[in-house]
């Protein structure tokens, strides 16, 4: 199954760059629930043709959202307290063709019954505890970062390569900040 996969992805001309995918996170912040510090963001995933044909043959994709706070100081680099991440699994399920994401730190499934719906609530990110109330003094400033990715290290090994040297399959949102609400 791989193989054939493999194999259309290296015929079909994987170096065209307008068939990239792109990740663009368009909003996010941080409030304060039950005294943790939650984040909620919006993020745009439109994933390459060569990543949706591969969801669609059986290959599921792990997206990982990645958090960290710094503390800012004024005259040298901005200090680095927390870095954390949240990784989901997204995959079609063969016998019903339906999608699903997984939450693999709290295992919560969410079934789908269009990739577009899918995909679509996997860029909704809501109420991501970070850490306590306590563990920020209230006497420096601090900004949150967030960025959303592709794994490509969690691919099959037959199409790791493959995705490597494609540009349709980097997909990366760069860091979006704000200053840590409190």
């Amino acid at each position: 199954m791989y193989v054939k996969l493999v194999l259309s992805i290296l015929f079909s001309g994987f170096a065209v760059t307008a068939l990239a995918g792109n990740v663009t996170v368009n909003s996010a912040d941080s409030s304060i629930v039950n005294q943790m510090h939650v984040v909620n963001a919006e993020v745009k995933f439109a994933f390459s043709d060569d990543a949706l044909d591969a969801l669609r043959s059986g290959v599921a994709l792990f997206i990982d959202v990645d958090f960290r706070v710094k503390r800012q100081r004024p005259y040298v680099w901005d200090r680095s307290v927390l870095k954390l991440s949240r990784r989901y699994r997204l995959e079609r399920h063969a016998l019903t063709d339906r999608y699903v994401i997984t939450d693999l730190v709290t295992d919560d499934r969410r079934i789908y019954d269009s990739l577009e719906s899918a995909i679509d609530d996997l860029g909704r990110i809501r109420t991501v505890p970070i850490a306590e109330e306590s563990a920020f003094d209230s006497a420096y400033e601090y900004r949150v970062g967030l960025r959303a990715r592709l794994d490509l290290e969690s691919l099959p090994g037959p199409l790791r390569p493959i995705a490597y040297i494609s540009p349709s399959w980097r997909m990366s949102s760069g860091w979006y900040q704000w200053t840590l609400t409190r």
